[in-house]
């Protein structure tokens, strides 16, 4: 069997195979990237899965200046996934939200409502939460972010 993946314009790929074609954007090639790799090695999934559990817990108990420079310097979209995934955590929600300004909350709980109404797909999630989890790791190393409660 025939397969290819071509680029067609920046956020454009066009899958072909065999002779029938299928154009898709960035976020269908990541889903499916994704789809793929969890039935090639169903066991990743689980230990992909058991990693953002552990962050996330880990982050109910960090600094409070920590979590205000993940806040500022974390990707927005990634934010929106981390309170998005915090709805069901009400420790977790309160230390998120409570590090951020009013302006920011207000900015963040429109965009939830607007971006997230149906969830948020779990490649984006797998995504968002790896960028997370880096950008935590470097604020730790820098002693920005602890997560044993005591500010520096």
């Amino acid at each position: 069997m025939k397969i290819e993946v071509n680029r067609v314009k920046q956020d454009q790929f066009e899958i072909v195979i065999e002779d029938q074609r299928l154009a898709v954007d960035h976020d269908g090639l990541a889903r499916l990237n994704r789809e793929i790799g969890d039935h090639l090695d169903p066991g990743a999934r689980d230990a992909r899965h058991e990693r953002h559990e552990r962050f996330l817990e880990r982050l109910r108990s960090a600094n409070n200046t920590g979590i205000q420079a993940l806040l500022r310097t974390a990707a927005h979209d990634d934010i929106l996934v981390l309170l998005h995934s915090s709805e069901d955590n009400a420790q977790l929600k309160q230390k998120l939200y409570g590090n951020m300004s009013n302006n920011s909350m207000k900015l963040y709980v429109e965009d939830l409502l607007f971006q997230f109404r149906k969830g948020v797909p779990g490649y984006r999630f797998d995504e968002a939460m790896v960028r997370l989890i880096e950008t935590a790791e470097i604020l730790v190393g820098d002693g920005a972010l602890n997560f044993d409660g005591k500010e520096s």
